[in-house]
């Protein structure tokens, strides 16, 4: 019998090895990557413990097109008004421009950190909610690839926890429409449920990934979840999710009352972050906005507990000329108060809770009104009968 040495052709060989090689250093530039990530992140972090102690970190939602963006930046004074006030920025990523990257690379070499705030188009809802938790793992990883591939750091990411923008406008066009929608969901709480889910998932990937993660949500949604129910959030589509830092978006340029939804939820529950504003911008520029003096009340009051204030929005607020005037802005002035505020504030808060209570019970819910209705219907039809006779 002949024995016979096979040799291994040299171009298996070679690309066997070359394969490994390849394998090798592309693991090994993921290490340096996410080395250099918790590096700038480190940095970030040891920059932030040096704002001015007579004040809470500031920090400014951003939510502009790239160039936009662009334009907002060409002003020379923004980022040393930035830097002065060791400010941070929640900026909302509507688009991956060049634009985008231009300005993001600006702000990471001036030592300003920026959390991504994550945003749809509005086809998809545009803010999160619990119909898009797909839409919102993808566009997680777009933003986070497309981050590594300009070489742009982010010093956390964030999730807006709101309406779904296709369903307000909706409610302008079919209010039918919509309403049976809502009806239909406050008898799918599993669907609620396993959407809730979803999101935890996508707050442990991004936490792998090496980032904080924080939320932006409405207070109303967290007072139901401490009473056992979901109702509220199964109809809206809002949220309550637990992440690294969550905050509450208190804007009382819209809501009114300011001492009151301050005080009522923000420092009678001791929180250390919150949101105030608006300052005008956003998606409805229209609405109405703060004046320098109701900011400087709301910013004064926050501070009693807040450790960290996020103003909405930094493009608003640089057009009235804010941020100059908050470099030494004063924390300390006494404010007037209005206890009755606080007692309106927690009378809505009791008659909201009230409404998810009985949310809770859909069908009997649906039974009282239609009963409702028939008594209505019926005492109308009972007058109008002992007029005609008369």
């Amino acid at each position: 019998m002949n024995n016979k040495i096979i040799a291994t052709p040299p171009v298996l060989i070679w690309n066997h090895r070359g394969k490994t090689a390849m394998h090798e250093a592309n693991r090994a530039k993921k290490i340096l990557n996410a080395m250099i990530k918790r590096t700038i992140l480190l940095c970030f972090l040891l920059a932030s413990q040096l704002s001015p102690a007579q004040g809470p970190k500031l920090s400014f939602f951003n939510e502009q097109e790239g160039r936009e963006l662009q334009r907002l930046f060409a002003d020379s004074t923004l980022i040393p008004n930035l830097q002065e006030l060791h400010a941070e920025i929640r900026m909302g990523m509507l688009d991956l421009s060049p634009e985008r990257a231009e300005v993001l690379k600006k702000l990471n070499e001036a030592g300003i950190p920026v959390v991504a705030w994550l945003l749809l188009p509005r086809e998809k809802g545009y803010w999160f909610h619990s119909g898009n938790s797909e839409e919102a793992f993808k566009r997680y990883q777009e933003v986070k690839n497309w981050a590594e591939d300009t070489g742009i750091a982010f010093s956390g990411i964030g999730i807006d926890l709101e309406l779904d923008m296709a369903e307000i406008e909706l409610f302008k066009t079919n209010k039918l429409k919509l309403f049976g929608r809502v009806i239909g969901r406050l008898y799918d709480k599993k669907g609620f449920l396993e959407a809730r889910e979803k999101y935890e998932e996508l707050i442990d990937l991004i936490r792998r990934d090496g980032y904080t993660i924080e939320s932006y949500y409405i207070p109303v949604v967290r007072y139901e979840t401490e009473r056992g129910r979901t109702s509220l959030q199964q109809a809206s589509r809002f949220m309550d999710l637990e992440t690294d830092k969550d905050i509450p978006m208190l804007y009382t340029s819209f809501m009114g009352n300011p001492y009151g939804v301050l005080k009522a939820l923000a420092i009678d529950e001791n929180l250390d972050y919150v949101a105030i504003g608006s300052t005008g911008g956003g998606v409805d520029p229209s609405l109405p906005s703060m004046t320098w003096d109701d900011l400087a009340y709301d910013l004064r009051l926050a501070t009693q507990t807040a450790k960290e204030i996020h103003i909405f929005c930094l493009e608003a607020s640089v057009e009235k000329g804010f941020l100059p005037r908050l470099l030494d802005f004063d924390y300390a002035v006494p404010l007037e108060t209005y206890p009755e505020q606080v007692k309106d504030v927690s009378s809505l808060i009791d008659r909201v809770m009230l409404l998810s209570a009985i949310l809770s019970y859909p069908t009997l819910a649906i039974l009282g009104i239609l009963i409702l209705l028939g008594t209505l219907v019926w005492l109308v039809y009972f007058l109008l009968k002992r007029l005609i006779k008369k």
